[in-house]
């Protein structure tokens, strides 16, 4: 060993070195079994890499989000008295603010009770995350299962989906905006299980779209649904209007009595009240679903986590070549030091 710091300093001529060498040789090859023993011991010990540290799938998939501002159109029906807020009313959901509610506790936990197909079947993806956990392994509570509705859970149940909600924030589920200034978002899933990847990735995007749009469109919404229950009182109204109309013409033909005349303006003056109202609310009701298709944002997929999906971590012949090669280390060192010790 001293020979060889000697030739690392540069103490030695190339005569010295070469003879160093040859000696460093030698005492490799005398422990040469012993020296294959510890690298077979290594690759041995690499190997169970695979299970203390099993490789990952990642299921990505990234999505553009339209974002706007107050237009023209609003603006427009805001004089007809109708207020349908924007493309996302208040900014509630802009940036980073669309980011977290992918991670909010009710958006995860509502995707894991939900069903999804799974090797043919359909089942809880809570249930197919489960055995997965380290809750899974305790005897206390490697029994429990869980249902679609939340209602009925027990105490035991609610902890362990809290702490479940925490373990896929923490270790499976990742959402982010790579550019501030671009409306796309990332989301990632990574498991050991690439079919619960993938699966899981596609189930909290669908989630979470459609309570954001529900969110978005819902004062929309409430606008449509008065005025479409205006437009048909107003509807019935003008129907009374004009059987009145045409009963009241009905009994004034022939008729010497101003007084049938007056039933027959009263029932017209009636059916032009009705028929200018109903005009008015269907002529609303049409600006109110051109505003609702207007503030509904476009959220399209951009792409979709499918299959080879990529992996993390090494595999297990990398595990075995990285244990094999510092087994081999060990086994050498520990040669050298013996040889210059004897």
């Amino acid at each position: 060993m001293a020979n060889l710091m000697q030739w690392l300093n540069g103490d030695l001529g190339p005569k010295e070195a070469k003879d160093v060498f040859i000696k460093l040789g030698r005492k490799i090859w005398r422990r040469s079994v012993f020296i294959l023993i510890t690298t077979l011991i290594g690759a041995g010990i690499g190997w169970n890499g695979v299970w203390v540290f099993p490789s990952k799938y990642n299921a990505q998939l990234m999505l553009a989000v339209e974002e706007g501002e107050t237009s023209g159109w609003q603006n427009l029906l805001a004089q007809f008295g109708l207020d349908v807020g924007g493309l996302n009313p208040g900014g509630i959901f802009e940036g980073e603010s669309l980011v977290q509610l992918f991670q909010t506790r009710y958006m995860v936990e509502r995707t894991l009770l939900q069903k999804a197909e799974l090797h043919g079947d359909s089942v809880l993806l809570i249930n197919y995350l489960y055995p997965y956990t380290k809750w899974a392994n305790d005897p206390e509570y490697a029994h429990v299962t869980f249902s679609e509705n939340r209602e009925d859970f027990t105490p035991l149940q609610d902890s362990l989906l809290l702490e479940i909600y925490q373990f896929v924030n923490k270790e499976i589920l990742d959402v982010y905006k790579p550019d501030k200034k671009l409306s796309l978002i990332y989301v990632n899933s990574v498991h050991e299980n690439k079919y619960f990847a993938q699966a899981f990735t596609e189930a909290v995007v669908k989630n979470t779209t459609e309570y954001f749009l529900e969110s978005i469109t819902s004062k929309a919404r409430v606008n449509l649904e008065v005025l479409q229950a205006q437009k048909d009182s107003a509807e019935l109204a003008l129907k009374h209007a004009i059987i009145r109309n045409a009963s009241a013409q009905d009994q004034s033909i022939n008729s010497i009595f101003q007084r049938s005349q007056v039933d027959k303006y009263a029932s017209y003056v009636d059916l032009e009240i009705a028929n200018a109202l109903f005009i008015e609310i269907t002529k609303n009701l049409t600006l109110a679903e051109i505003g609702l298709r207007k503030q509904t944002p476009l959220i399209q997929v951009v792409e979709r986590p499918i299959f080879p999906l990529k992996r993390t971590g090494m595999l297990w012949w990398e595990w075995m070549l990285v244990g094999a090669a510092m087994g081999a280390a060990f086994g050498v060192y520990r040669a050298l030091v013996q040889s210059e010790k004897a």
